[in-house]
């Protein structure tokens, strides 16, 4: 069994993305509407604002996580990251740790100071503050989602 991590472009991979993502809403019961927005995240990943590190398992894509680069607004200079989704395929926790592991190479190597970790409530994502902890992050506060229109309104109102 061959496992490979490896930096991949969303406008070439966005359909095995999709299909894991949405194995993902399932599993965390997600609330929003799913509708990944591709076009928008291939231009932020060209740019080099988004980044998708995969993990393929004899070619067939098992996981992906992502993460946006950004400025500290509140500390000049100071480069960051924010998570963004990460998830692999039940039957993978060793494939999920490498990922995790190569990502903090990554930021390492082109200067991020500080990396914003989340994980959710449900699923097993729910455990993952235990992994961040031993890797040296601290709990730093909590994240909320707040629905503010109704469900597809968003969608609904860019229709129109």
């Amino acid at each position: 069994m061959s496992t490979l991590i490896q930096f991949e472009k969303v406008s070439k991979v966005w359909q095995e993305l999709e299909a894991l993502a949405a194995q993902e809403a399932v599993e965390i019961e997600e609330e929003r509407l799913f509708q990944p927005d591709w076009q928008s995240l291939a231009t932020l990943n060209n740019s080099g604002v988004f980044q998708v590190l995969t993990a393929r398992i004899d070619g067939r894509m098992v996981g992906y996580f992502t993460w946006l680069l950004d400025f500290d607004m509140e500390s000049k200079g100071t480069l960051i990251v924010n998570q963004s989704a990460w998830f692999v395929e039940k039957g993978h926790p060793i494939v999920a740790v490498r990922m995790f592991d190569r990502a903090m190479e990554e930021f390492k190597r082109i200067g991020v100071e500080y990396a914003y970790l989340h994980h959710t409530i449900k699923g097993r994502g729910a455990s993952l503050g235990r992994l961040f902890e031993r890797r040296g992050a601290k709990m730093l506060g909590y994240n909320y989602i707040m629905p503010i229109a109704p469900r597809g309104a968003a969608k609904k109102a860019a229709e129109e």
